[in-house]
Order: structure tokens, then C-alpha cells, then sequence
């Protein structure tokens, strides 16, 4: 597939030209059209202007088969990639009602401006791709001998949209031949020792390409029999235990959230160094009600003490992140909430408040069942404030799913390095 498959990426938005917001499309669209075939001879971020963004299409309608279009289908003025690929058409925008009517849903208890209608045009003749993660829908047609589709600009409903709809639209537009692939989960594993394990179990012909998110590595094996890359996957899960390796593309979050609901059970949850933000995780998921207690945010000693039932020498004579605080707030969560399950971390998120014998990235997690089984871990999480405090979460998410389900950690005696 060479001459009929060139294809070109156009990401469009002054924030990403200002460097305001990072462009992450190119890595995964490259990466992504490279398995389906297709040469990618040109990625391009420009600025919300007309003259700019018209100039670029025209260009690659001259030169490639298969144009994407990143941004500008939002409601404000300045989007405007629907105008400019209909009038590169030659055609009229079209009122799409259905597309309204869906709006109108998502937006029901809250009043919806006018200028929301506009993302309810359309270039007529283009067909709408649905956006199940947002309020702006995709579109695609034909212009000449060119593919155009329109994607939505933010990455958490580019990319699950182009693994649901748009693979199979271009297999089904431009006649490709997919071959299958095994998506695989890797999880508190650094990208670089995941490619050193991926070399080492390489079979035949089978290749991969990986995806990195806030949260997991996304790896595809790709090529070569579907026995060689179950192998190499088995090669992977051997290596790292059942715990990091998962079949398929899961988070974190909802294997816990799964592990909960198919036994009843409720969690509860206290937190310090991680401020809340286990909470939004699991709360991210709709129905997490069924499986949620809480959350308390204990920052301060004082609140461990008061709302947790810490005894305050235990902090005193071991300090506030520790085996023996870590474990009493659990046990107090426990207590507090009537939960089925609870889980508790402390820890040092920086920069600073570290000391030699606990420096920052220092983090304890304990969770616990109320038949008094408990299991925590230590850990020593390099990296900013941030990247310490979602490892932190990342690895208190699965231990408890190892709690809840019964089964072995063995990720637990090692670092996330």
C-alpha cells in the first residue's frame, strides 16, 4: 500500500501553535495509521485562521488520499473547520435536527446557548460520526479523490472515537485489510524497561505499538499469527505477574470498580498525600454510587486524629507517613464508614517536606476488609508532585482489586521506578 495510502494530519487551534496545550494527536494518529497502512507524509498544528486552515486542506487534498482534521468543531467563533471544509466542498452547511435533539439531551437541567447550534451543521453530503464522550460530533465525505474526516480536538474523545468508529469506517471507505490485534494493559511498569521485555519476547513477525497514558501502557501486538502474539503476551505476564499484565486496553479505576460491584461490596476511602483524587477516579465512573461510600480527605494530623481516630502518639512517635498511621486510618475509615472495604494512603508528594530517612516520593498504602485482613505496601515514587501522586493512586487501586479478589501481589516488593 504506498501511492494510494499517503495520508496527512492537520491539527488545528491557536492554543496548540501558542504552545498552551500540547499536541499529543500526532503520536497516536501516526502511530495508529501506520498499522492501518497508510504513509503519513505530513502533520501540521496551525492557528484558528481562515486563510491558514484553507491554504493546508487544499494543500493535502492535492497530495494524499486521507486528510484528518483535529479541532475547531466546537461552538465559539473561531471553530471553524465546518465552514472551511464545506466551502473547500463547494457545498452548503447543513442543520442536522437529530444532532440537536442529542445536544438538547446533554444539556438537559442546564439552559444551552444558540451558539451551540452551530455544532449542529454539517457540510452537506458529509456524513456524522457520533462523539459518545463529547457534545461536538465528527464528520466525513469525500472531496474529489480525497477522504476528509473532522475529529474533535481534545484526546479523551479523539482517541476512543477513532478506535470505535473511525478503523472501521477507513477499512470499510478505502477497502483495507486489518489485521487482528492483541491490546494489551501494562501497568507500574516505566515505558523503558517495558521495551527491553517486549524485545526480549519478540516472536517471528509480530510487532507492536504502544501508547502511553496518564494511567497505563497501552501495548498492540500487531502481525504474525495470533499464536505468536499470544506468546509474547504470555512472554510479558510471566515476566510481570497478572497484576501488571491485562488483556485488553482497562484502567486501573474500573478493574477495581468491576472487582467491587460483582461482589456487592462498598468502599471507603482516606486519603493524604493523594487530596481527593482517588475519589474523582472511582467517582469518574457512572454508578460508582453502587460502590462508594466516601472519601476523606485528611491532610493534616489533626484530621487523621479527629475524623479517623488516629491515636496522636502513634504520629508522633512514627510520623504522619508511615506502616503503623497508614494502617490505623484505614482501620478507622473502616469503622467510620460501615464500608465493606477501605482503603487509606499518606505519603510525601514534594517538593518538599522530605527528610533523608523519608524523602519525597516516600508513600504507604494500606487497604482493608472488614474481616480484618489487611495488605500495604511501601513504596519510594520518583517524579513531580503529580506523577507521585497518581502513582500513588495507580498502585492503591490495585492493591486493593488484589484484596477484594483474594489473589497474590507479587508487584508489591518492588519499586515504580
Amino acid at each position: 500500500m504506498s501511492e494510494q495510502t499517503k495520508a496527512v494530519i492537520i491539527s488545528v487551534g491557536t492554543e496548540l501553535t501558542e504552545g498552551v496545550i500540547l499536541n499529543t494527536h500526532f503520536r497516536f494518529l501516526g502511530a495508529e495509521l501506520k498499522y492501518l497502512g497508510f504513509l503519513t507524509i505530513r502533520s501540521v498544528q496551525i492557528p484558528d485562521t481562515k486563510s491558514i486552515i484553507f491554504e493546508e486542506l487544499n494543500r493535502a487534498l492535492g497530495d494524499s488520499n486521507l486528510v484528518l482534521i483535529t479541532g475547531g468543531l466546537g461552538p465559539t467563533s473561531d471553530d471553524l473547520t465546518r465552514e472551511i471544509v464545506a466551502e473547500t466542498a463547494g457545498v452548503k452547511l447543513k442543520f442536522k435536527e437529530k444532532i440537536w435533539e442529542t445536544l438538547l439531551c446533554r444539556f438537559t437541567g442546564r439552559k444551552i446557548s444558540d451558539t451551540n447550534k452551530k455544532q449542529a451543521y454539517i457540510p452537506e453530503g458529509f456524513q456524522v460520526i457520533e462523539n459518545y464522550n463529547g457534545t461536538a460530533p465528527a464528520f466525513y465525505g469525500w472531496i474529489r479523490k480525497t477522504l476528509v474526516i473532522a475529529l474533535p480536538g481534545p484526546p479523551k474523545e479523539l482517541e476512543p472515537m477513532f478506535h470505535r468508529q473511525i478503523a472501521p469506517l477507513l477499512s470499510k471507505e478505502m477497502h483495507l485489510h486489518i489485521l487482528e490485534e492483541l491490546k494489551t494493559t501494562v501497568l507500574m511498569i516505566p515505558e523503558s524497561v517495558l521495551e527491553e521485555a517486549l524485545q526480549k519476547h519478540r516472536k517471528k513477525a509480530v510487532t507492536w505499538g504502544t501508547r502511553v497514558a496518564e494511567d497505563r501502557i497501552i501495548v498492540s501486538f500487531r502481525g504474525g499469527s495470533l499464536s505468536d502474539q499470544e506468546k509474547a503476551f504470555r512472554g510479558l505476564e510471566e515476566e510481570f505477574s497478572q497484576v501488571r499484565i491485562r488483556r485488553g486496553d482497562v484502567k486501573p479505576n474500573y478493574m477495581l470498580f468491576e472487582a467491587l460491584k460483582e461482589r456487592k461490596m462498598r468502599i471507603a476511602l482516606a486519603e493524604s498525600c493523594t487530596g481527593g483524587l482517588l475519589g474523582k477516579l472511582i467517582t469518574d465512573i457512572p454508578g460508582s454510587s453502587e460502590i462508594l461510600w466516601g472519601s476523606l480527605v485528611v491532610y493534616s494530623n489533626s484530621a487523621k486524629e479527629s475524623l479517623l481516630s488516629v491515636d496522636p502518639e502513634l504520629i508522633e512517635h512514627y510520623g504522619a507517613v508511615s506502616r503503623e498511621v497508614v494502617s490505623a486510618m484505614s482501620e478507622g475509615i473502616l469503622k467510620r464508614s460501615g464500608a465493606d472495604v477501605s482503603l487509606a494512603v499518606t505519603g510525601i508528594a514534594g517538593p518538599d517536606g522530605g527528610s533523608p530517612e523519608k524523602p519525597v516520593g516516600t508513600v504507604w498504602v494500606s487497604a482493608r476488609k472488614v474481616s480484618g485482613k489487611e495488605l500495604y505496601q511501601k513504596y519510594h515514587f520518583p517524579g513531580s508532585r503529580e506523577m507521585i501522586r497518581r502513582r500513588t493512586a495507580i498502585s492503591a487501586l490495585l492493591i486493593t482489586e488484589c484484596l477484594v479478589l483474594e489473589r497474590d501481589c507479587p508487584y508489591l516488593s518492588g519499586p515504580w521506578e
